[in-house]
């Protein structure tokens, strides 16, 4: 029993300070025309029972003096008074209720729309080389700014999918918007892709080490018949992925290719294509170890590269030559400035009802009456 009479106390103190706290120059009535109606009533009752009700049950003046003692003092008399106040109170509190007072509320939803992404990564036997003036190969550098720059888009919805290629395209991870579990599918995947016979290998050629691959040997993968750098075919292969995986409902779509650009011969057509498809395409060219393609007797692949570039400029694309780490950082970043998920702002309107506040007064009000009715009666009782 006294738990519930707590629980009563603070359900009432919590409706008092809810009431005390609310702005009332926001508050908005939903039955605002109920309430006034059926105040117009009571007041007509009352003015009714003042005029021509009060002489029903009143005794004629006899002529007699009523004796001193038995007249209502001003006490006696505040103390009738109190417990009409309070039912006055009570009755425009109720009132105040019925009039289902509400505060407008804005709810604003934001929606982050997707951006659909490939990420195609060069992992061709050339990016196991060492990167200039570091004591690193061109993959593990490149990797490590790949990373930081997921880290980036974190949060943003992307829908990414990861590839890498050498001779031929691999898919690491289909399309997903999973952060975490992208970036561990990206944290394991392979520096770089080579066959189990080439010569760049130290243990393939122990006495030239001028063109050894410096990648550690737990990120090489050993594939037969690997060790080129196949873009056409990897831009064929994404492409098809875009148009048989990709969501139709995101429209901004994004290719993010990172390669040192020593690559077979220049996919002009593939370029089209993603042109048509409206696909922004990034490019991040880290620079060639030109001395090694020349000492491998690749220097065609120094020429492709730079018609690739002007190629990727010719449509509109976006090329970024990087030749240390922090010139590799900073294209990432511009890349995640100019690559903004779209957010879709939604405003609704709220009614936030808040009849209960003046109810539980009023409630409290009543009680209040009858209590120090009964108190002024039993104060008025006669001697």
């Amino acid at each position: 029993m006294l738990d519930k009479t707590e629980n009563l106390i603070g359900l009432i103190k919590s409706g008092l300070i809810s009431l005390r706290d609310t702005d009332f120059s926001q508050v908005q009535y939903l039955s605002l025309g109920l309430a006034l109606g059926a105040g117009l009533f009571l007041v007509a009752a009352l003015f009714y029972k003042l005029l021509w009700g009060k002489n029903k049950f009143r005794r004629p003046y006899s002529g007699h003096a009523i004796p001193k003692e038995y007249l209502r003092g001003n006490t006696a008399k505040i103390a009738y008074l109190v417990p009409k106040l309070f039912l006055a109170g009570a009755v425009f509190f109720l009132l105040l209720a019925v009039a289902n007072p509400y505060l407008p509320k804005t709810k604003i939803e934001e929606v982050i729309e997707s951006i659909e992404w490939i990420h195609l990564i060069d992992a061709s036997p050339s990016k196991g080389w060492p990167y200039e003036n570091t004591k690193k190969s061109v993959a593990e550098v490149t990797h490590g700014a790949f990373m930081r720059f997921l880290e980036m888009r974190r949060g943003q919805n992307d829908r990414c999918s990861l590839w890498y290629f050498s001779a031929a395209p691999t898919v690491v991870e289909n399309f997903i918007t999973d952060d975490d579990v992208y970036m561990i599918e990206a944290e394991d995947m392979p520096y770089v892709v080579t066959d189990p016979g080439n010569a760049l290998l130290p243990e393939n050629d122990p006495n030239d080490a001028q063109l050894d691959i410096v990648a550690p040997k737990d990120r090489i993968k050993m594939v037969f018949n690997e060790g080129g750098t196949n873009l056409i075919a990897a831009i064929n292969a994404v492409i098809k992925h875009f148009d048989i995986e990709g969501d139709k409902k995101i429209k901004q779509k994004a290719l993010l290719i990172e390669t040192d650009m020593a690559i077979d011969a220049d996919p002009d057509v593939q370029l089209k294509e993603l042109k048509r498809r409206r696909i922004n395409v990034y490019v991040l060219h880290t620079k060639p170890n030109e001395d090694g393609e020349k000492r491998a007797g690749n220097e065609y692949k120094i020429s492709n590269a730079d018609n690739f570039k002007r190629r990727i400029e010719g449509y509109g694309f976006k090329f970024y030559s990087v030749y240390d780490p922090r010139s590799l950082n900073r294209a990432y970043r511009d890349i995640n400035k100019l690559e903004k998920s779209p957010a879709k702002i939604t405003r609704h309107l709220l009614r936030v009802f808040i009849y209960q506040r003046p109810l539980m007064l009023g409630i409290v009000l009543i009680f209040l009456s009858v209590g120090t009715g009964l108190i002024a009666e039993r104060w008025g009782e006669d001697p």
